[in-house]
């Protein structure tokens, strides 16, 4: 289905490039930029101070900003393994100008409505840090093991990183939009016609800022778009979660907290954002 498929790609990259690249590129590189001059410096203290300044770093940046830190940081041996398994889920949100410029301005056209999805976002996973750091045990690191690389240039290194990040991004959003989209022309083609709603599952469940665009231009309408949006930004997509699987995998870490963290956090959140919204 080759004309099919140059659609789902052009989708994907209208997606990348109107709603992510603008709300993402400035943040991905300051973060990274912050990341490599505490990284020079070997600023790094144990358990807590370590994950207040992980936190900060991606919720500023957004995902997939803070797995890659915790990447980096846990395959020179500055964070224990089992430690970063734990931050993955917990350090993971969005950048807060695309909840608050894309969400709440654009698809639920308030912006409070977006800094109020925000603030739950983050409040949820904070709770989650307090109880990692409360009743979970983290190992201590050897002293002569944190040691941080040679960086000569916080900066340049950051924007290496940012770009290596906005391609992972692009590739991903790009591949699953593809596929969203050959599936549900399949499905079409099968069935003559299918629900606006199995449309919005097919393409949320890939790539989430494709599901966000598509329930937007189907049910903006609808009373319940505010909850159907908060849902597809809490479940995050395919793309997304492979994009910290590959980030995960390339430091060797674990994949079971990240899930069951997850799958809380979007109990909570959907509930949450249901009495609020």
């Amino acid at each position: 289905m080759p004309e099919i498929t140059h659609q789902g790609a052009q989708l994907g990259i209208e997606v990348f490039l109107k709603r992510l690249l603008p709300y993402l590129l400035p943040y991905l590189v300051v973060s990274q930029w912050l990341l490599y001059e505490l990284y020079k410096k070997n600023k790094w203290q144990s358990h807590v101070g370590n994950s207040i300044k992980i936190y900060t770093i991606g919720a500023f940046g957004g995902f997939p900003t803070g797995a890659a830190t915790i990447s980096t940081l846990a395959q020179s041996s500055m964070i224990s393994k089992r430690h970063a398994s734990h931050l993955l889920g917990i350090c993971h949100a969005p950048s807060p100008m695309f909840v608050v410029g894309v969400v709440g301005s654009q698809f639920l056209l308030s912006v409070n409505t977006g800094i109020l999805i925000l603030i739950i976002l983050h409040s949820i996973n904070l709770i989650f840090l307090v109880f990692l750091h409360v009743f979970i045990p983290m190992p201590t690191l050897p002293k002569n093991d944190q040691v941080a690389k040679s960086v000569s240039s916080p900066l340049s290194e950051g924007i290496h990183q940012a770009s290596s990040i906005l391609l992972l991004v692009a590739t991903t959003v790009v591949f699953f939009t593809t596929i969203s989209t050959v599936i549900r022309e399949s499905m079409t083609f099968i069935f003559d016609e299918i629900p606006n709603q199995v449309t919005v599952i097919i393409y949320s469940f890939f790539e989430m800022t494709a599901g966000l665009e598509i329930a937007h231009q189907l049910f903006q309408m609808e009373a319940l778009f505010p909850l159907l949006a908060v849902s597809i930004l809490s479940f995050n997509g395919l793309s997304i979660h492979m994009q910290i699987f590959v980030l995960a995998k390339s430091a060797q870490l674990s994949l079971r907290p990240y899930v069951m963290y997850r799958l809380f956090h979007f109990l909570l959140f959907v509930g949450s954002c249901f009495l609020f919204l």
